[in-house]
C-alpha cells in the first residue's frame, strides 16, 4: 500500500515534468534574452565611456599643452623685457641710428632669437611704431594695426602683450605675436621701442591641434574663441576649407559644441557640428587664454562597432534559444526514465551534502551562528566563533540571540530580531565585538534567512577583519606621503625647469657675443661677456645648491630632540648677527618656557631664514623691531615672528613660500629661503602662514610644529 502510494505520487510528479520543463524553458529564454540585453547595454555603456574618456584625455592634454605653449612665449618675452643689456643696446642705436656697430649687434640679437626660438619674424619697432630692424629682413610692410594701435598700447601698458590670431591683410596668412616693451631704465623707464616676436601658427600650432593620436575617419580638434555674439573658429577644419578666422557660429546655436565651449561649458557634450552632423565632443578651456578646445567625433563612427555587436548578439541569442529548446525536448524524453533513479541518487547526495556541511561548519575559519528564524533561539555555533570570543559552546545553546551581549550592536532586543526576520538579510561591514577577556575585535557580520526541511533558519557569518582593517588603514596612509610627494615633485620639476632657464639663456647669449668679440680681439668687451657668463653660472650654482638643500629635508634628518625655544632662537640670532647689527634691529624673544621637539639644526634654519627675511625687508624703518614668541590657540601652541618692516601686499602672500619666488627681484638670494622654511615645518608635522595688513605695515609669520608644548612654571 505504501509502495503503491509512493508510485502514484511518483507518477504524478513524472506527469508534471513536461509542464515544469516548459516553465523552465520560458524562464531560460527570458534569462537568455535578458542576459543578452544586459550584456549589450553594458557593452554599449563601457564602449561609450571609453570613447568619452579618450576624447576628454585628448582635449585636456592639448588644452594644457597649448596653455604651456602660450606661457613659454610669454616667458621668452619676459626674459627680453628684463634684459638691461638689450635695452641699453636699443637706446644706443636709437640715439645714434648711424652707429654701425650697434646696428650689427642688434641685428645679431634679432637673428639669434628668430632662429633659436623658432619665431616667424623678430622685429624692432621704434616708440612711434616704425620698423627699425627685422630678422629675417623682408620687404613686407608692417601691418597698420601693429604700428598705430598694438605697439603704442604695449608701450603705454609697460608689460608684455600676447596678440591673438590675426591677419595683416584680409586674405593674408594668419599670425600670432608677442610684443615686448623696451624701456630706458636710465630715463625713468622712458619708451625706447617695441620688440615684435611674430609667430606662424602653421609651423607648429596648427599641426599640433590637427594631430589625432588614433586612426579615425571623422575625429578632429577645433580651437575656438568667443568673438562678440559668435563662436569664431581659429584653425582649419577637416571637412571644410578656409575656415580659420572666417567661420563663425552664432552663440544662439547652443546645440553646437563650439558654441557650448565658447560659453564656458566643459566636459562631454552631444550636438551638431558645423556640418550639421551629430557628434560627441569633449570641451576644455586653454588655461590663461580666451581659447577653447573641442575634441569631437561623429556619433556614427562612435556607434559603428556597437551596432555590429548588436547584430552579433541577436544571432547568438537566437542560436542559444534554439539550442535550449532542443535541449529541453531531449531532457523531457529522458526525464521520465531517470526520475526514480535520480530520486534515489538525490537522497544519497542530500545525506552526503549534510555530512559535508557539518565538516565545513566545524572546520570553517569564520564564525557561524545558526538561529531558529521563528524564536531567535541559538540552534548551533561552530568552534571558530567560540574560540574567537572565548565563550564556551554551552553558553550559546538554548539562548535567544538578543541575550548574547556581544551582538547588541545588531540585535539588541526582540524588536531588532523582528526587523531581521522582515529584511531577511543584514550586513555590517565593520562591527566591533567584545570577547570574554575584554578584547575588541573588528568583524564583518552577514546574516541570511534560509529554508531547511520546510523550516526557516537564520545563518549568521562572523568574520574577523582586524588584520585586514589594519592593512587597509596602512595602505590608505601610504597612498596619501605618495599623493603628496607626487604633487610636490610635479611642482618642483615645473619650477626648476622655469627658473633655471633664465641663466641658461644669458650664458648662451653672451657666449655668442664672446665669439664675436674674440674674433675682433676686443678685450674690454670680452671681459664684460665673461663677467655676464660668470654671474649667470654663479646664479645657477646657487640655485642648484639651494635645491639640493631643499631636497634633503625629510630625507636626511638628525635625531629629534627636545630643545627650548630660546636656545634655538639664540643660535639663529648668532648666525644673522651681522645683518641685525648693521640695521640696528631690536629683537625681543619671549621669556615664556616653550619646548620644541625635532631636528635642532633644521629648526635653527627656520628661525635663521625668517630673521634674515625680516631684516632684509625692514625698508627705511627708523626703529626696526622684531618680536619672537608663542601663543596658545585652543590645544595648539602657535609660534610667531612679528616685524615692523615694509609688509607684504596681500596679492603676493599666496606665492610667498614658492620655489624661487622673490617679491623684490633686486634682492640677494635665489628665493629659496621661505620654501625651505615651509618644507622643514611640514616635515615636522606643522604648517606656516603669513599675515600682513599691506605695504608699510609690517608682517607676522605664524607656524606650528608637532609636539610643541609650554612648560609649566
Amino acid at each position: 500500500m505504501m509502495l503503491r502510494s509512493a508510485g502514484t505520487v511518483g507518477a504524478r510528479k513524472a506527469g508534471r515534468i513536461p509542464y515544469v520543463l516548459g516553465v523552465i524553458f520560458i524562464v531560460m529564454a527570458a534569462g537568455i534574452i535578458a542576459s543578452g540585453s544586459f550584456y549589450y547595454r553594458n557593452y554599449e555603456h563601457r564602449y561609450r565611456t571609453e570613447v568619452e574618456r579618450q576624447l576628454s584625455a585628448i582635449a585636456e592634454l592639448k588644452a594644457a599643452d597649448l596653455g604651456n605653449w602660450r606661457w613659454e612665449r610669454l616667458g621668452d618675452a619676459a626674459v627680453l623685457f628684463h634684459n638691461d643689456a638689450f635695452a641699453a643696446l636699443v637706446r644706443r642705436y636709437v640715439d645714434k641710428p648711424g652707429d654701425a656697430e650697434a646696428q650689427h649687434h642688434l641685428r645679431s640679437w634679432l637673428e639669434r632669437m628668430q632662429a633659436g626660438l623658432s619665431y616667424d619674424q623678430v622685429a624692432l619697432l621704434d616708440a612711434q611704431g616704425a620698423m627699425l630692424l627685422a630678422a629675417p629682413d623682408t620687404a613686407e610692410p608692417l601691418a597698420s594695426h601693429l604700428a598705430q594701435q598694438d605697439a603704442p598700447q604695449c608701450l603705454r601698458s609697460g608689460k608684455e602683450t600676447f596678440l591673438d590670431f590675426y591677419r595683416d591683410q584680409p586674405d593674408g596668412p594668419i599670425r600670432l605675436a608677442v610684443l615686448v616693451p623696451i624701456l630706458d631704465k636710465q630715463d625713468a623707464n622712458g619708451p625706447l621701442g617695441v620688440l615684435l616676436l611674430r609667430i606662424d601658427p602653421a609651423t607648429y600650432l596648427y599641426p599640433y591641434i590637427n594631430r589625432w593620436p588614433t586612426p579615425s575617419s571623422t575625429a578632429e580638434t577645433l580651437l575656438v574663441r568667443r568673438d562678440g555674439d559668435d563662436a569664431l573658429f581659429l584653425n582649419e577644419l577637416r571637412f571644410r576649407k578656409d575656415t580659420a578666422l572666417s567661420l563663425r557660429t552664432p552663440l544662439t546655436r547652443t546645440e553646437s559644441p563650439a558654441v557650448a565651449a565658447a560659453l564656458g561649458r566643459g566636459g562631454i557634450v552631444e550636438g551638431l557640428d558645423y556640418r550639421g552632423v551629430p557628434v560627441i565632443a569633449a570641451l576644455a578651456a586653454v588655461p590663461d587664454s580666451p581659447w577653447f578646445l573641442v575634441a569631437r567625433m561623429d556619433k556614427a563612427e562612435v556607434y559603428a562597432p556597437v551596432r555590429e555587436r548588436l547584430w552579433l548578439m541577436v544571432v547568438l541569442v537566437s542560436v542559444v534559444l534554439l539550442a535550449a529548446g532542443a535541449g529541453m525536448a531531449l531532457v523531457w524524453r529522458q526525464q521520465s526514465v531517470r526520475f526514480y533513479k535520480e530520486k534515489s541518487e538525490a537522497a544519497e547526495a542530500l545525506q552526503s551534502s549534510e555530512l559535508q556541511y557539518r565538516r565545513l561548519f566545524e572546520a570553517a575559519k569564520d564564525g557561524i551562528l545558526l538561529l531558529d528564524a521563528q524564536t531567535g533561539m541559538v540552534v548551533d555555533v561552530n568552534p571558530f566563533l567560540t574560540e574567537l570570543l572565548g565563550i564556551p559552546r554551552e553558553r550559546f545553546l538554548a539562548k535567544r540571540v538578543w541575550e548574547l551581549g556581544f551582538l547588541k550592536d545588531v540585535i539588541a532586543d526582540q524588536a531588532n530580531f523582528v526587523e531581521l526576520q522582515r529584511k531577511g538579510y543584514v550586513r555590517c561591514e565593520d562591527m566591533p565585538l567584545e570577547a570574554a577577556d575584554g578584547r575588541r575585535i573588528n568583524v564583518e557580520f552577514v546574516s541570511n534567512v534560509y529554508r531547511v526541511n520546510h523550516h526557516s533558519v537564520i545563518l549568521c557569518n562572523i568574520r574577523d577583519i582586524t588584520h585586514r582593517k589594519r592593512a587597509e588603514d596602512a595602505l590608505r596612509a601610504k597612498s596619501e606621503e605618495l599623493e603628496q610627494t607626487n604633487e610636490e615633485l610635479t611642482h618642483f620639476t615645473y619650477t626648476v625647469s622655469h627658473d633655471l632657464r633664465s641663466p641658461l639663456v644669458t650664458i648662451k647669449t653672451f657666449l655668442g657675443y664672446l665669439e664675436k668679440d674674440a674674433a675682433s680681439q676686443d678685450a674690454q668687451r670680452m671681459g664684460k661677456d665673461l663677467a655676464y657668463i660668470h654671474t649667470a653660472a654663479d646664479k645657477m650654482s646657487r640655485m642648484l645648491d639651494e635645491l639640493l638643500e631643499l631636497s634633503r629635508v625629510g630625507r636626511k634628518m638628525n635625531r629629534s630632540v627636545e630643545v627650548p625655544l630660546q636656545a634655538v632662537v639664540e643660535e639663529a640670532l648668532s648666525l644673522v648677527a651681522g645683518r641685525i647689527s648693521q640695521r640696528r634691529v631690536e629683537v625681543h624673544v619671549t621669556g615664556e618656557p616653550v619646548l620644541l621637539y625635532g631636528d635642532r639644526p633644521r629648526l635653527v634654519e627656520v628661525f635663521q631664514n625668517l630673521l634674515d627675511n625680516a631684516v632684509k625687508f625692514m625698508g627705511g624703518q627708523p626703529a626696526p623691531h622684531i618680536e619672537i614668541g608663542a601663543e596658545q590657540t585652543g590645544d595648539q601652541t602657535v609660534l610667531f615672528m612679528r616685524d615692523n618692516g615694509t609688509g607684504i601686499d596681500p596679492r603676493h602672500q599666496s606665492k610667498l613660500f614658492g620655489l624661487f619666488e622673490k617679491l623684490d627681484p633686486g634682492s640677494d638670494g635665489a628665493g629659496m629661503g621661505l620654501a625651505l622654511v615651509r618644507r622643514v615645518v611640514e616635515v615636522h608635522g606643522g604648517k606656516i602662514w603669513v599675515e600682513s595688513a599691506g605695504p608699510g605695515k609690517g608682517a607676522t609669520f605664524r607656524f606650528t610644529l608637532a609636539n610643541t608644548k609650554r612648560k609649566s612654571t
